[in-house]
């Protein structure tokens, strides 16, 4: 069956971007039906599809990029192109940017996805510090002290604030 990898990512296994008319097209294409479509949408695109089902799991698809493996390396480039777009565009909109954070499960523990990141990223002023990029899980800045924007990695503790958003609908 022919459906990854759909236009768009930023998720490991949803679809990202998509025009919403694609489920149609798609269920009279393939013969399925929306529910299977959205199924598919929602739980093998994005990297996992653009990685031709490989994982969705950044680890494994920056050990396969380094060993060769042409579709997690594809996966990998797609995403960081991804996320790059996402920085321009709302860099344009906030007429600029002082701060990149990167945060969460890639961007704390993934210095390969933040210097391809980056690489796009030249044109706002920064310049990656190829050591402290090697850092993960800290807060720390990774870009060079000359760099016009800065850019840091900055820890989240995801359970903790699910589980205070939590305790504050149950009050």
């Amino acid at each position: 069956m022919g459906l990854t990898p759909l236009e768009g990512l930023i998720m490991g296994t949803r679809s990202g971007d998509i025009d919403p008319a694609i489920v149609s097209f798609l269920a009279e294409k393939e013969g399925l039906s929306a529910s299977e479509v959205i199924d598919i949408c929602n739980k093998k695109s994005g990297v996992l599809g653009l990685s031709g089902g490989f994982s969705s799991d950044f680890r494994d698809l920056s050990e396969a990029a380094a060993q060769g493996n042409e579709k997690a390396k594809d996966a990998l480039d797609t995403y960081a192109y991804r996320v790059a777009k996402y920085v321009g565009a709302y860099a344009a909109a906030m007429q600029g940017v002082d701060v990149i954070a990167f945060t969460a499960g890639v961007g704390e523990n993934n210095k390969e996805a933040r210097a391809k990141i980056m690489e796009y990223l030249g044109y706002l002023g920064v310049a990656i510090d190829e050591e402290k990029n090697q850092i993960r899980g800290e807060e720390v800045r990774i870009s060079t002290a000359d760099s016009k924007t800065a850019v840091w990695i900055v820890p989240t503790n995801e359970e903790l604030a699910i589980a205070r958003e939590t305790l504050r609908l149950l009050k």
